[in-house]
């Protein structure tokens, strides 16, 4: 049987955009021979809606969508995300039962309404907030060419039959949703079931979101199942990005085809659309192996980035982004996210320097901006912050702390580039990291303000990883070496440096935020010399963190790191959206209270 992966973009809650996009793919696969075309899960509505799956026009737009793309499947059969409604069953709460499901359609019918079984309830997934779980899993035979058609074997209901016209055999699959592949902690097996009813082919339809070795946790999964079932599976993911409010997520795509003997013959490509026509089982002839591609961690971040800024902006409506540089790292990788994603002609840089800005920061972020060719200003803010000073002062009372001295510096500079995105309508991308989010080190309503978090899901050791990786891709120094040499700094009050070892920090908050491990488990990792090393990496001097710390002096940072990141809830929970890019980021991925009481 010929089979089509159609990896597609769709557009949350624009069901027309999506309905044309997925009728252009069928048609697209049917003229390269496809008999069967497999797409994204919930790609007609989009998956990422929030509560629109209320919304009850919606949800017939999803419906009458649904039988258009039926109607224009002539002679092949199409598997398609939607929403499935049945409105003679109702919910505790009084509405209409609405399942995440796939609808198997083809010459104008409806040949199935697979519904998923195991629905998510962890990280950004909240499919038992919308969505009631499927209670049967039955596999249907679709119509294909004689010569391809496999015995049909057991029968699971006219329902799930339909008769083949003329010259034209039968083949059975079985048709699966994400988390039902992903069926290690669940009681029910949807896979399984469905190859016990005789498919001989399995699909999967994903909206699965990237971090970095996601792939080989995906095949890993698959090649498990195959090995207890013995069939073909198909993996279609979507592409593109979704977002959930408070967290922009990336799909990467590489949609994969495993066959009977769990061997790779397929794959799509990472972070684009993509449709790929292969044959599988039946009387098609073994394809070659091909190799996973191998783990590239900087490049897939910063590809994810940048896929994620494109695409996002196209979705919201923004055509141009600002960036404010200051000549530090976190800026630099910014910059150049922004001017891969979108073209240097689309990008602005600012700098606003102070009395505290050194020449080497200035001189670095004017050579930045010149390497990527974008637009640059500077727009000096010392004598602003003396005028806010003293109006203040003669108005209010004298400014007591030194740190609201240096928090008017950032939130100055939040004020002029929020007025530049206002009067030009560019996105302000907000520059903070991961680390200095966790830990507070970010002004609130300064360098915090923005439209996105671009670069809020990279540790501070990733951002230097990554902007390396940047100049290797440009095979040149794009960001000047400089940026990776001078001690950070936010360049708010004079001699100020941050008081953080990165190196070693940076791990431990993501160990806080990714797999939520607590102060004291990681001070006994450490007595045990059993910290991650693929986090606790040597520093530049190649100094370990078992070199540079005792255990007193490890625990001493590590609930300082810990009340630092339990105090900054509330600056977290008004920032701009991140973009996840790790298995666990701030925002709605790691649900957050500023009231907690807990010292760990």
């Amino acid at each position: 049987m010929r089979i089509a992966l159609a990896q597609i973009n769709p557009v949350s809650g624009d069901i027309d955009r999506n309905t044309a996009r997925i009728i252009d793919a069928i048609a697209a696969a049917s003229s390269q021979g496809a008999e069967l075309v497999v797409l994204p899960e919930m790609c007609l509505p989009g998956y990422c809606i929030g509560d629109l799956v209320e919304d009850l026009a919606f949800l017939e737009a999803n419906e009458r969508a649904m039988h258009e793309i039926a109607r224009a499947s002539r002679g092949v059969t199409a598997v398609v995300g939607f929403i499935d409604v049945d409105p003679a069953m109702t919910n505790d709460n009084g509405t209409m039962r609405k399942y995440n499901a796939a609808a198997v359609v083809r010459d104008g019918q409806v040949l199935q309404r697979a519904r998923k079984s195991l629905l998510p309830n962890y990280r950004y997934f909240d499919d038992k907030r919308f969505f009631t779980a499927g209670e049967r899993r039955e596999a249907v035979d679709v119509p294909v060419a004689a010569a391809a058609a496999v015995p049909a074997g057991s029968d699971p209901g006219e329902r799930n039959r339909s008769a083949p016209s003329d010259g034209e055999g039968t083949a059975r699959i079985g048709v699966s949703i994400c988390e039902d592949m992903w069926d290690e902690f669940y009681d029910i097996k949807p896979l399984q079931e469905l190859a016990a009813q005789g498919a001989t082919v399995l699909l999967n339809l994903n909206a699965s979101p990237f971090y970095p070795g996601k792939r080989r946790i995906r095949e890993r999964l698959i090649r498990e199942h195959i090995a207890r079932v013995h069939r073909p599976i198909v993996y279609v993911n979507t592409v593109g990005a979704a977002d959930t409010g408070k967290n922009i997520i990336p799909f990467d795509g590489e949609s994969l085809v495993y066959d009977a003997a769990g061997r790779l013959v397929a794959i799509g490509r990472q972070f684009e659309e993509d449709l790929i026509v292969v044959d599988v089982g039946g009387a098609a002839a073994p394809r070659p192996e091909i190799p996973l591609p191998p783990d590239d961690h900087d490049r897939e971040l910063f590809d994810a980035l940048v896929m994620a800024l494109r695409d996002y902006m196209g979705k919201t409506g923004f055509t141009r982004a600002m960036v404010p540089v200051s000549g530090g790292i976190d800026s630099a990788l910014a910059l150049a996210i922004a001017a891969d994603a979108l073209g240097p002609d689309r990008v602005l840089a600012y700098n606003l320097p102070s009395r505290y800005n050194t020449e080497t920061t200035r001189s670095i972020a004017d050579r930045l901006a010149s390497a990527f060719g974008v637009r640059y200003g500077i727009i000096p803010i010392q004598d602003i912050d003396e005028t806010v000073r003293r109006v203040f002062e003669a108005h209010a009372h004298p400014i007591a702390q030194n740190l609201t001295r240096e928090n008017l510096h950032a939130r100055i500079r939040g004020l002029l580039m929020m007025a530049e995105s206002n009067d030009t309508g560019a996105l302000l991308i907000s520059c903070g990291n991961e680390t200095e989010i966790a830990l507070g080190y970010a002004t609130l309503y300064g360098d915090m303000c923005g439209g996105i978090s671009l670069i809020g899901d990279l540790s501070k050791v990733d951002v230097y990883r990554v902007a390396r990786y940047v100049n290797r891709r440009h095979g040149r120094e794009m960001i000047p070496e400089e940026t990776f040499r001078i001690k950070p700094s936010a360049e708010l009050a004079a001699g100020q440096f941050d008081p953080f070892d990165y190196a070693v920090v940076a791990p431990i908050v993501g160990e806080f935020a990714e797999h939520r491990t607590s102060p004291e488990a990681l001070v006994r990792l450490f007595e045990q010399r059993a910290l991650d090393p693929a986090r606790f990496r040597p520093d530049d001097e190649g100094r370990s963190v078992y070199d540079k710390y005792t255990a007193e002096s490890f625990r001493a940072i590590v609930h300082d790191a810990y009340r630092r990141m339990r105090r900054s809830v509330y600056k977290r929970l008004q920032g701009p959206p991140i973009v996840v890019v790790s298995e666990r980021a701030f925002g709605f991925d790691l649900r957050e209270t500023i009231i907690n009481g807990w010292e760990g």
